[in-house]
């Protein structure tokens, strides 16, 4: 891997793509809160419309999720890895669990929806569905990344990656060279 890529000595570097995957989680969740803002749980429409909302804006937070999970699997930090890869698990389970809600409340509104406006209403909810789906497995995806996180150590190392070290510590042979003791 190039050198662009190692981040062991780089805290400036960490600490920015730090603080950009945690503005992508936070800024979008704020912004989605306060259209949502006061919550009705117990309304069918504000249930339709704030998963409509919220399917729209989970790219971002997704987006930041998998830059945290390259910081960690580019640190070699197991525990990092897992500790994300957790989260990202607990992520797909509730996009799975709120397709199924959200199926059922289309179910539901669909039958009180006016024909003028069935289509527009099938598309949100073709869309709402498909969206969701999508970060659903690609949160999939960065959960099995974080739990599957090789077991090379637990946090990640002071002075260098492993592999730097090893390289400093091997003795190097050079083919075709003889050396004379001095």
């Amino acid at each position: 891997m190039s050198d662009y890529f190692q981040l062991e000595n780089d805290a400036p570097a960490r600490r920015i793509l730090y603080v950009a995957s945690i503005l992508l989680i936070v800024v979008p969740f704020a912004q989605v809160g306060s259209q949502l803002w006061p919550l009705q749980l117990g309304n069918i429409q504000w249930r339709f419309s704030a998963a409509n909302v919220l399917s729209a804006a989970i790219l971002l937070p997704f987006v930041g999720l998998a830059m945290i999970m390259l910081v960690a699997r580019g640190m070699q930090s197991r525990l990092f890895s897992l500790i994300v890869g957790a989260i990202a698990g607990v992520i797909c389970l509730v996009l799975f669990a709120s397709i199924a809600l959200f199926s059922l409340d289309a179910l539901q509104l669909k039958t009180i929806v006016q024909s003028r406006a069935l289509e527009q209403f099938n598309i949100t909810v073709i869309r709402v569905l498909a969206l969701t789906t999508l970060f659903a497995v690609g949160s999939l995806f960065v959960a099995l990344a974080g739990l599957r996180a090789p077991k090379t150590r637990l946090t990640p190392a002071k002075g260098g990656s492993a592999a730097s070290r090893k390289s400093e510590d091997a003795v190097t042979l050079i083919v075709g060279q003889a050396s004379q003791p001095d």
